[in-house]
């Protein structure tokens, strides 16, 4: 596999490049802890413990220029709709009408975005290479 711009063959493609590049993180810490207290009552003991865990994504600024197309989240309208109903005790019923109305609207083009317009995207992305030399992105 040559670049089609400058014939190197120090290439790879985008999808190794996020691969390698991200990574997912879970970490786990224990914390426990004792007093003591002296009050009206008089002499007191306590203890306790917690457990936190955290979760998220370690990525290269290469693997963040080598991702794959985005979605679109459906997510948002609802949001959308669910604040117009928040809202409607408020502010009336236009209000909530406005947000489903804007809701719905974005749920259709979100929808029509993922069914239509992504696929290809997607496809393309997957046959995408970089350059490691002249940094071109091209497709084979």
């Amino acid at each position: 596999m040559q670049c089609t711009t400058c014939q190197s063959d120090n290439v790879q493609r985008l999808s190794l490049i996020y691969e390698q590049g991200t990574h997912n993180i879970r970490t786990t810490g224990h914390t426990t802890g004792a007093g003591v207290g002296i009050g009206r009552g008089g002499l007191g003991f306590g203890g306790g413990s917690a457990t936190t865990t955290t979760t998220g994504k370690s990525q290269t600024i290469a693997a963040r220029k080598a991702a794959p197309p985005d979605k679109k989240k459906i997510g948002i309208p609802f949001a959308i709709a669910a604040v117009g109903l928040v809202l409607m005790p408020v502010m009336g019923t236009p209000v909530l009408l406005i947000a489903l109305a804007i809701g719905g609207f974005l749920f259709w083009k979100y929808s029509q975005y993922n069914k239509n317009v992504y696929p290809p995207l997607y496809a393309a992305w997957e046959k995408s290479w970089l350059c490691n030399k002249c940094g071109a992105i091209y497709q084979q």
